[in-house]
């Protein structure tokens, strides 16, 4: 598995052998951790399961005015009843009139509470939330398989003046699952979907989010780790990094147009750690037609 890194990063990595984990959101791919997603199908799949709950939580004035005062407390745009609750609570259980209407003014909050579009909206607000959270937490590292993506030099290699670092993906750094159910913390090739349908909760999983594109970078040929920020070192505001073990690294290959002075600088940088002696230099060469050869740089 490869990295590419721009003539900026080279020197950092060889130096201190640390990678960034990178927030989703900072990525280049705006639609990372963003499947689409049908509001309205989910809202419908949400009132086969509430609704039920709903009647039975309504079966009775206290329940239902207990629920109310949630209601009231978590959206603001919930309609108000006539009466204060408090004031309801004491008329209600002997007054069979207002009770009545009650039970009426409750008929018209559940067609509310249920209305397909107003779910809808509710369910994207929290999604937003949970995608937002969730993006927080996490860090990605992306490799590729191709070390000869003209393309993949040119966007993240300083256009083909920073470098290509080979790594071991068999290495146990590569694999640090806590259960063999784990969806992170792994290497896990990412799968490229042409023209997406919208999905409902039930539809989505975990994977789905994490580790799908779409088609039109299938070029990357992307393998990637997530992992939580948390176990990292924030070395500056928002950037979380993670030590790679020195024999994770098989090879360092130069781009086409690396300079002299930076292949100097990265050659000194890892001669001077004995615990990369078995690393190896190459060099990405122009071929005809457009491509790129890979030759060795003893």
């Amino acid at each position: 598995m490869f990295k590419y890194m721009s003539e900026r990063v080279a020197p950092l990595f060889a130096e201190s052998l640390k990678v960034r984990f990178t927030q989703p959101f900072d990525l280049n791919d705006p639609f990372e951790f963003r499947p689409f997603m049908n509001f309205e199908g989910t809202a419908e799949e949400a009132r086969e399961v509430i609704e039920p709950k709903f009647d039975e939580i309504f079966s009775s004035v206290d329940g239902a005015l207990s629920m109310i005062e949630k209601l009231h407390a978590t959206d603001p745009n919930y309609p108000k009843l006539a009466a204060p609750i408090e004031v309801l609570r004491k008329l209600l259980p002997n007054n069979p009139a207002f009770e009545e209407e009650f039970v009426r003014e409750m008929q018209k909050s559940k067609a509310q509470i249920f209305d397909i579009k107003r779910m809808a909206a509710q369910w994207e607000a929290s999604w937003e939330k949970f995608r937002q959270s969730f993006g927080q937490a996490l860090g990605i590292f992306s490799l590729t398989e191709d070390q000869e993506s003209v393309l993949m030099w040119s966007h993240y290699a300083s256009q083909h003046f920073g470098i290509a670092v080979e790594f071991d993906e068999k290495h146990p750094w590569f694999d640090q699952k806590i259960t063999p159910s784990d969806d992170i913390r792994h290497l896990v090739q990412v799968s490229y979907v042409q023209n997406p349908h919208p999905k409902t909760w039930r539809e989505v999983r975990g994977t789905d989010m994490l580790y799908t594109k779409d088609a039109q970078w299938s070029y990357e040929r992307e393998w990637r780790i997530i992992r939580p920020v948390k176990d990292g070192a924030e070395i500056a505001p928002a950037i979380t990094c993670f030590d790679v073990p020195p024999d994770a690294i098989l090879s360092i290959t130069f781009g086409s147009r690396t300079t002299p002075t930076l292949e100097k600088e990265i050659r000194s940088l890892v001669s001077a750690n004995p615990a990369l002696k078995r690393v190896r230099f190459k060099r990405a060469k122009l071929s005809g037609a457009g491509k790129i050869e890979i030759v060795d740089a003893a």
